[in-house]
Protein backbone atom coordinates (compact mmCIF):
# COMPACT_ATOMS: atom_id res chain seq x y z
CA UNK A 1 0.00 0.00 0.00
CA UNK A 2 1.39 3.46 -0.88
CA UNK A 3 1.68 5.66 1.93
CA UNK A 4 -0.93 8.10 2.72
CA UNK A 5 -1.98 10.86 5.52
CA UNK A 6 -4.54 11.88 8.23
CA UNK A 7 -4.93 15.16 10.65
CA UNK A 8 -5.16 14.47 13.89
CA UNK A 9 -6.57 17.46 16.37
CA UNK A 10 -8.00 18.13 19.26
CA UNK A 11 -9.30 20.87 21.94
CA UNK A 12 -10.50 23.35 19.43
CA UNK A 13 -12.61 25.20 21.93
CA UNK A 14 -14.69 27.14 19.52
CA UNK A 15 -16.58 28.99 21.71
CA UNK A 16 -14.11 29.49 24.20
CA UNK A 17 -13.66 33.57 25.38
CA UNK A 18 -10.48 34.87 25.70
CA UNK A 19 -10.20 35.27 29.60
CA UNK A 20 -7.54 38.09 31.12
CA UNK A 21 -7.51 40.83 29.30
CA UNK A 22 -7.50 44.37 29.96
CA UNK A 23 -9.09 46.94 27.70
CA UNK A 24 -7.93 45.87 24.00
CA UNK A 25 -9.04 47.85 20.86
CA UNK A 26 -12.24 47.02 19.00
CA UNK A 27 -10.72 45.68 16.46
CA UNK A 28 -8.08 43.39 17.70
CA UNK A 29 -11.06 42.28 20.38
CA UNK A 30 -12.66 40.89 17.30
CA UNK A 31 -10.11 39.09 16.35
CA UNK A 32 -9.21 37.78 19.44
CA UNK A 33 -13.13 36.78 19.52
CA UNK A 34 -12.73 34.68 15.67
CA UNK A 35 -9.49 33.23 16.40
CA UNK A 36 -10.29 29.64 17.74
CA UNK A 37 -12.54 29.27 14.25
CA UNK A 38 -9.94 30.79 12.19
CA UNK A 39 -7.36 28.03 13.61
CA UNK A 40 -9.72 24.89 12.61
CA UNK A 41 -10.20 26.84 9.19
CA UNK A 42 -6.71 26.23 9.10
CA UNK A 43 -6.57 22.57 10.39
CA UNK A 44 -9.09 22.04 7.25
CA UNK A 45 -7.09 23.70 4.70
CA UNK A 46 -4.13 21.34 5.68
CA UNK A 47 -6.45 18.33 5.13
CA UNK A 48 -7.37 19.70 1.99
CA UNK A 49 -3.66 20.58 1.15
CA UNK A 50 -1.46 17.88 2.31
CA UNK A 51 -3.99 15.54 0.47
CA UNK A 52 -4.68 13.60 3.66
CA UNK A 53 -7.62 11.02 3.86
CA UNK A 54 -9.64 11.89 6.77
CA UNK A 55 -9.26 14.15 9.97
CA UNK A 56 -9.41 12.94 13.92
CA UNK A 57 -10.93 15.33 16.75
CA UNK A 58 -9.90 13.95 19.54
CA UNK A 59 -12.55 15.79 21.88
CA UNK A 60 -13.13 19.07 23.72
CA UNK A 61 -14.56 20.95 20.38
CA UNK A 62 -16.76 23.08 22.45
CA UNK A 63 -15.91 24.80 25.33
CA UNK A 64 -19.72 23.77 26.95
CA UNK A 65 -21.66 20.41 26.24
CA UNK A 66 -22.88 21.12 22.64
CA UNK A 67 -21.68 23.92 21.97
CA UNK A 68 -23.01 27.16 20.92
CA UNK A 69 -25.67 27.46 17.92
CA UNK A 70 -22.69 29.44 16.56
CA UNK A 71 -19.51 27.37 17.13
CA UNK A 72 -21.51 24.53 15.83
CA UNK A 73 -22.51 26.06 12.59
CA UNK A 74 -18.96 26.94 11.94
CA UNK A 75 -18.02 23.17 12.72
CA UNK A 76 -20.51 22.04 10.35
CA UNK A 77 -19.69 24.61 7.51
CA UNK A 78 -15.90 23.71 7.82
CA UNK A 79 -16.53 19.50 8.05
CA UNK A 80 -18.44 19.85 5.06
CA UNK A 81 -15.84 21.50 3.12
CA UNK A 82 -13.90 17.97 3.87
CA UNK A 83 -16.99 15.82 3.02
CA UNK A 84 -17.56 17.50 -0.28
CA UNK A 85 -13.46 16.83 -0.83
CA UNK A 86 -14.39 13.25 -0.21
CA UNK A 87 -12.92 13.24 3.23
CA UNK A 88 -14.26 11.37 6.43
CA UNK A 89 -13.89 12.81 10.24
CA UNK A 90 -14.15 11.02 13.13
CA UNK A 91 -15.29 12.66 16.76
CA UNK A 92 -14.87 11.70 20.11
CA UNK A 93 -16.00 14.27 22.72
CA UNK A 94 -14.10 14.99 25.73
CA UNK A 95 -14.90 16.29 28.79
CA UNK A 96 -16.08 20.03 28.52
CA UNK A 97 -18.35 19.12 25.34
CA UNK A 98 -19.05 15.37 26.44
CA UNK A 99 -22.57 13.78 25.46
CA UNK A 100 -24.49 13.94 28.69
CA UNK A 101 -25.33 17.74 28.08
CA UNK A 102 -28.41 19.40 26.93
CA UNK A 103 -28.52 21.77 24.04
CA UNK A 104 -29.12 22.04 20.65
CA UNK A 105 -27.74 19.28 18.36
CA UNK A 106 -27.60 19.51 14.82
CA UNK A 107 -26.97 17.02 12.08
CA UNK A 108 -23.62 16.14 10.53
CA UNK A 109 -22.67 16.11 6.89
CA UNK A 110 -22.11 12.74 5.26
CA UNK A 111 -18.62 11.11 6.42
CA UNK A 112 -18.95 12.64 9.49
CA UNK A 113 -18.56 9.63 12.60
CA UNK A 114 -19.36 10.79 16.43
CA UNK A 115 -18.13 7.93 18.19
CA UNK A 116 -20.66 7.06 21.46
CA UNK A 117 -19.94 7.47 25.00
CA UNK A 118 -21.76 3.67 26.21
CA UNK A 119 -19.24 1.35 24.05
CA UNK A 120 -15.86 1.41 21.89
CA UNK A 121 -17.04 1.57 18.32
CA UNK A 122 -15.00 1.09 15.13
CA UNK A 123 -14.97 2.99 11.92
CA UNK A 124 -13.36 1.70 8.75
CA UNK A 125 -11.60 3.98 6.40
CA UNK A 126 -12.19 1.87 2.65
CA UNK A 127 -10.38 2.89 -0.15
CA UNK A 128 -10.44 1.16 -3.64
CA UNK A 129 -12.80 -1.56 -1.74
CA UNK A 130 -9.32 -2.18 0.54
CA UNK A 131 -9.78 -1.37 4.25
CA UNK A 132 -7.17 1.89 4.70
CA UNK A 133 -7.86 2.08 8.74
CA UNK A 134 -9.95 1.02 11.33
CA UNK A 135 -10.72 4.14 14.05
CA UNK A 136 -11.58 2.86 17.11
CA UNK A 137 -13.15 5.19 19.43
CA UNK A 138 -15.01 6.06 22.79
CA UNK A 139 -16.70 9.90 24.12
CA UNK A 140 -17.34 11.05 27.51
CA UNK A 141 -20.38 10.46 28.93
CA UNK A 142 -20.22 13.17 31.72
CA UNK A 143 -18.28 16.24 32.60
CA UNK A 144 -16.09 14.05 35.25
CA UNK A 145 -14.76 10.70 33.56
CA UNK A 146 -13.28 9.32 36.13
CA UNK A 147 -12.64 5.52 34.92
CA UNK A 148 -9.30 4.57 32.91
CA UNK A 149 -11.41 4.19 29.42
CA UNK A 150 -8.35 2.78 27.48
CA UNK A 151 -9.36 -0.84 29.47
CA UNK A 152 -12.25 -0.52 27.45
CA UNK A 153 -10.75 -0.42 24.49
CA UNK A 154 -10.42 -3.97 22.90
CA UNK A 155 -7.44 -5.24 21.30
CA UNK A 156 -6.36 -4.99 17.57
CA UNK A 157 -6.87 -7.75 15.22
CA UNK A 158 -4.40 -8.66 12.66
CA UNK A 159 -4.53 -6.09 9.55
CA UNK A 160 -5.20 -3.19 8.38
CA UNK A 161 -3.47 0.58 10.43
CA UNK A 162 -5.36 0.65 13.58
CA UNK A 163 -5.90 4.02 15.49
CA UNK A 164 -7.21 4.88 19.09
CA UNK A 165 -9.09 8.11 19.30
CA UNK A 166 -9.56 9.27 23.17
CA UNK A 167 -10.03 12.20 25.11
CA UNK A 168 -7.38 11.41 28.23
CA UNK A 169 -5.17 12.43 30.77
CA UNK A 170 -1.84 10.32 29.95
CA UNK A 171 0.43 9.70 33.26
CA UNK A 172 -1.80 12.26 35.18
CA UNK A 173 -0.51 15.63 34.38
CA UNK A 174 -0.78 17.57 37.10
CA UNK A 175 -1.84 20.38 34.88
CA UNK A 176 -4.63 19.41 33.85
CA UNK A 177 -7.84 17.86 35.20
CA UNK A 178 -7.98 14.17 35.51
CA UNK A 179 -10.19 13.26 33.66
CA UNK A 180 -9.79 9.27 31.82
CA UNK A 181 -6.53 8.88 33.21
CA UNK A 182 -4.26 6.14 31.63
CA UNK A 183 -0.71 5.07 31.37
CA UNK A 184 1.73 4.39 28.49
CA UNK A 185 1.27 0.65 29.51
CA UNK A 186 -2.73 0.55 28.88
CA UNK A 187 -2.04 2.09 25.70
CA UNK A 188 0.50 -0.01 24.26
CA UNK A 189 -1.88 -3.29 25.08
CA UNK A 190 -3.91 -3.33 22.72
CA UNK A 191 -1.76 -3.05 20.04
CA UNK A 192 -2.74 -0.08 18.23
CA UNK A 193 -0.54 1.62 15.68
CA UNK A 194 -1.41 5.19 16.56
CA UNK A 195 -3.40 6.44 19.71
CA UNK A 196 -4.48 10.61 19.09
CA UNK A 197 -5.12 11.59 21.76
CA UNK A 198 -7.01 14.88 23.33
CA UNK A 199 -7.11 16.87 27.08
CA UNK A 200 -3.30 18.00 27.14
CA UNK A 201 -2.95 21.31 25.00
CA UNK A 202 0.58 21.68 24.88
CA UNK A 203 1.20 19.46 21.39
CA UNK A 204 3.66 16.32 21.50
CA UNK A 205 4.64 13.11 20.51
CA UNK A 206 4.29 10.99 23.61
CA UNK A 207 5.73 8.30 22.12
CA UNK A 208 7.53 7.55 19.03
CA UNK A 209 6.09 4.12 17.78
CA UNK A 210 4.31 0.51 18.76
CA UNK A 211 2.57 2.63 19.53
CA UNK A 212 2.95 6.55 17.96
CA UNK A 213 1.09 8.52 20.95
CA UNK A 214 0.82 11.72 20.49
CA UNK A 215 -1.19 14.66 22.10
CA UNK A 216 -2.01 17.34 19.16
CA UNK A 217 -2.93 20.03 21.69
CA UNK A 218 -5.27 23.06 20.76
CA UNK A 219 -5.10 24.87 17.57
CA UNK A 220 -4.89 28.13 19.09
CA UNK A 221 -3.52 29.28 22.58
CA UNK A 222 -6.71 31.06 24.39
CA UNK A 223 -4.47 32.61 26.88
CA UNK A 224 -0.86 33.76 28.39
CA UNK A 225 -0.60 29.85 30.11
CA UNK A 226 -0.66 28.29 26.47
CA UNK A 227 2.14 30.55 24.95
CA UNK A 228 4.56 28.74 21.86
CA UNK A 229 3.13 27.44 18.65
CA UNK A 230 0.08 25.68 18.47
CA UNK A 231 -1.70 23.74 16.15
CA UNK A 232 -2.34 19.83 14.78
CA UNK A 233 -0.54 16.90 13.55
CA UNK A 234 -0.20 15.83 9.87
CA UNK A 235 0.50 12.58 10.23
CA UNK A 236 2.17 10.35 7.34
CA UNK A 237 1.74 6.37 7.16
CA UNK A 238 3.86 3.74 5.62
CA UNK A 239 2.69 0.34 6.22
CA UNK A 240 1.99 0.24 9.81
CA UNK A 241 4.67 3.34 10.83
CA UNK A 242 3.42 6.77 11.61
CA UNK A 243 5.10 9.48 11.14
CA UNK A 244 3.71 12.74 13.00
CA UNK A 245 4.54 16.18 12.24
CA UNK A 246 3.49 19.24 13.97
CA UNK A 247 1.85 22.05 11.68
CA UNK A 248 0.89 25.56 13.26
CA UNK A 249 -2.59 26.68 12.53
CA UNK A 250 -2.89 29.63 15.84
CA UNK A 251 -2.96 32.83 14.69
CA UNK A 252 -2.61 34.83 17.57
CA UNK A 253 0.50 33.85 20.17
CA UNK A 254 1.08 34.56 23.52
CA UNK A 255 4.15 35.48 25.22
CA UNK A 256 5.64 36.56 28.84
CA UNK A 257 8.93 39.01 28.06
CA UNK A 258 11.36 39.69 30.60
CA UNK A 259 13.33 42.44 29.75
CA UNK A 260 16.28 43.83 31.96
CA UNK A 261 16.88 47.13 32.38
CA UNK A 262 19.92 46.89 34.34
CA UNK A 263 22.42 49.81 34.27
CA UNK A 264 19.85 52.06 31.91
CA UNK A 265 19.34 55.67 33.44
CA UNK A 266 16.72 57.35 31.32
CA UNK A 267 13.02 56.68 30.37
CA UNK A 268 13.78 57.14 26.68
CA UNK A 269 15.90 54.13 26.70
CA UNK A 270 13.66 52.23 28.33
CA UNK A 271 11.21 53.14 26.25
CA UNK A 272 13.34 52.20 22.99
CA UNK A 273 14.08 48.50 24.99
CA UNK A 274 10.31 48.33 24.86
CA UNK A 275 10.08 48.97 21.09
CA UNK A 276 12.49 46.54 20.25
CA UNK A 277 10.73 44.26 21.53
CA UNK A 278 7.67 44.99 19.98
CA UNK A 279 9.03 44.47 16.68
CA UNK A 280 10.99 41.55 17.34
CA UNK A 281 7.70 39.71 18.43
CA UNK A 282 5.96 40.95 15.50
CA UNK A 283 4.66 38.30 13.88
CA UNK A 284 5.00 36.42 10.19
CA UNK A 285 1.69 36.74 7.76
CA UNK A 286 -0.58 34.84 7.83
CA UNK A 287 -0.50 34.72 11.69
CA UNK A 288 -2.96 37.74 12.91
CA UNK A 289 -1.02 39.24 15.97
CA UNK A 290 0.70 38.28 19.49
CA UNK A 291 -0.20 39.57 23.28
CA UNK A 292 2.65 40.05 25.25
CA UNK A 293 2.80 40.42 29.39
CA UNK A 294 6.09 42.26 29.86
CA UNK A 295 7.74 42.60 33.27
CA UNK A 296 10.85 45.41 33.35
CA UNK A 297 13.57 43.99 35.93
CA UNK A 298 17.18 44.44 36.81
CA UNK A 299 18.69 47.86 39.22
CA UNK A 300 19.27 50.67 37.90
CA UNK A 301 19.52 54.03 37.95
CA UNK A 302 16.13 54.15 35.54
CA UNK A 303 14.36 52.92 38.60
CA UNK A 304 13.55 56.05 40.02
CA UNK A 305 11.99 57.57 36.83
CA UNK A 306 9.84 54.69 36.42
CA UNK A 307 8.41 55.06 40.35
CA UNK A 308 7.21 58.62 38.88
CA UNK A 309 3.39 58.61 38.65
CA UNK A 310 2.36 57.95 35.07
CA UNK A 311 5.56 56.98 33.71
CA UNK A 312 4.61 53.12 33.57
CA UNK A 313 0.90 53.86 32.36
CA UNK A 314 2.35 56.26 29.29
CA UNK A 315 5.01 53.82 28.19
CA UNK A 316 2.24 50.89 27.84
CA UNK A 317 0.75 53.31 25.95
CA UNK A 318 3.09 53.76 23.70
CA UNK A 319 3.99 50.53 23.42
CA UNK A 320 0.52 49.59 22.46
CA UNK A 321 0.35 52.59 19.43
CA UNK A 322 3.40 51.48 17.85
CA UNK A 323 2.41 47.66 18.21
CA UNK A 324 -1.14 48.10 16.79
CA UNK A 325 -0.02 50.76 14.58
CA UNK A 326 0.49 47.90 11.55
CA UNK A 327 -0.60 44.33 10.76
CA UNK A 328 0.03 41.81 12.03
CA UNK A 329 0.02 43.60 15.65
CA UNK A 330 1.33 43.56 18.93
CA UNK A 331 -0.50 44.02 22.03
CA UNK A 332 1.07 44.56 25.40
CA UNK A 333 -1.52 43.62 27.82
CA UNK A 334 0.34 44.65 30.86
CA UNK A 335 3.57 46.58 31.68
CA UNK A 336 4.97 45.31 35.37
CA UNK A 337 7.73 46.97 36.44
CA UNK A 338 9.72 44.42 39.35
CA UNK A 339 12.88 47.30 39.21
CA UNK A 340 15.35 47.93 42.20
CA UNK A 341 17.88 51.18 42.40
CA UNK A 342 21.10 50.25 42.04
CA UNK A 343 23.31 49.91 45.36
CA UNK A 344 26.89 50.73 45.92
CA UNK A 345 27.96 47.72 47.69
CA UNK A 346 31.30 48.13 48.25
CA UNK A 347 30.75 51.93 49.94
CA UNK A 348 27.65 50.06 51.98
CA UNK A 349 30.24 47.12 53.21
CA UNK A 350 32.33 50.07 55.06
CA UNK A 351 31.85 51.06 58.38
CA UNK A 352 30.40 49.37 61.65
CA UNK A 353 26.93 49.53 60.45
CA UNK A 354 24.30 47.30 60.17
CA UNK A 355 23.93 47.33 56.70
CA UNK A 356 27.57 46.62 56.76
CA UNK A 357 26.95 43.56 58.94
CA UNK A 358 24.35 41.92 56.66
CA UNK A 359 27.07 42.56 53.44
CA UNK A 360 29.93 40.49 55.61
CA UNK A 361 27.94 37.70 56.44
CA UNK A 362 26.17 37.49 52.76
CA UNK A 363 29.81 37.65 51.93
CA UNK A 364 30.84 35.46 54.06
CA UNK A 365 28.08 33.11 52.32
CA UNK A 366 29.47 33.04 48.76
CA UNK A 367 32.57 31.58 49.67
CA UNK A 368 30.14 27.98 49.96
CA UNK A 369 30.81 26.26 46.56
CA UNK A 370 26.87 25.45 46.72
CA UNK A 371 23.64 25.30 48.60
CA UNK A 372 24.10 24.68 52.69
CA UNK A 373 22.27 21.23 53.07
CA UNK A 374 19.68 23.27 55.46
CA UNK A 375 18.64 25.46 53.35
CA UNK A 376 18.17 22.82 50.20
CA UNK A 377 16.24 21.35 52.88
CA UNK A 378 13.64 24.33 53.15
CA UNK A 379 13.52 24.81 49.29
CA UNK A 380 12.96 20.83 48.51
CA UNK A 381 9.47 20.91 49.72
CA UNK A 382 8.17 23.52 47.46
CA UNK A 383 9.72 23.07 44.26
CA UNK A 384 9.02 19.34 44.45
CA UNK A 385 5.51 19.86 45.22
CA UNK A 386 3.81 18.73 42.40
CA UNK A 387 0.84 21.08 42.32
CA UNK A 388 3.54 23.80 42.62
CA UNK A 389 6.00 22.45 40.16
CA UNK A 390 4.51 23.60 37.21
CA UNK A 391 4.53 27.27 37.85
CA UNK A 392 7.61 27.79 39.39
CA UNK A 393 10.99 28.17 37.68
CA UNK A 394 13.89 25.65 38.16
CA UNK A 395 15.44 25.40 42.25
CA UNK A 396 17.53 28.20 41.48
CA UNK A 397 21.71 28.13 42.09
CA UNK A 398 23.22 28.91 45.30
CA UNK A 399 24.21 32.31 43.30
CA UNK A 400 21.07 33.55 42.60
CA UNK A 401 19.92 32.98 46.18
CA UNK A 402 22.10 35.27 47.48
CA UNK A 403 21.99 37.91 44.95
CA UNK A 404 17.86 37.78 45.38
CA UNK A 405 18.54 37.53 49.65
CA UNK A 406 21.32 40.88 48.81
CA UNK A 407 18.74 43.11 46.95
CA UNK A 408 15.82 42.31 48.89
CA UNK A 409 17.23 42.79 52.42
CA UNK A 410 19.07 46.04 51.03
CA UNK A 411 15.53 47.59 49.55
CA UNK A 412 14.10 47.01 53.15
CA UNK A 413 17.16 48.27 54.88
CA UNK A 414 17.66 51.23 52.94
CA UNK A 415 14.21 52.35 51.88
CA UNK A 416 15.01 55.94 51.04
CA UNK A 417 17.29 54.47 48.28
CA UNK A 418 13.93 53.51 46.70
Amino acid sequence: MPRWRFVHAADLHLDSPFVGLQEVQPDLARELLEATFASFRGVVDLCLEAGAEFLLLAGDLFDQPQGSLKAQLYLRRELKRLADAGLETFIVYGNHDHLGGRGVRLEWPPGVTIFSARQVEVAEVRRRGETLARIFGLSHGGAAEAANLTQRFPAAPPGPFAVGLLHANLDRNPDHDDYAPCTLADLARVSYDYWALGHIHQPGVRKAAQPTVVYAGNPQGRHLKEPGPRGCYLVEVDGHLARPQFKATGTIHWEEVPVDLSGLEKVDQVLAALQKIVEDRRPQPPQQGAVLRVALQGRGAVHRELKLPGTLNDLLEETRRQGSSSKPWVWVETLAAATAPDFDLAALSQGQNLVATVLARLAEARQAPAMPPEIQEMLDPVFKQALARPHLPPSPAWPEVLDEVTAQLLSRLLPEED
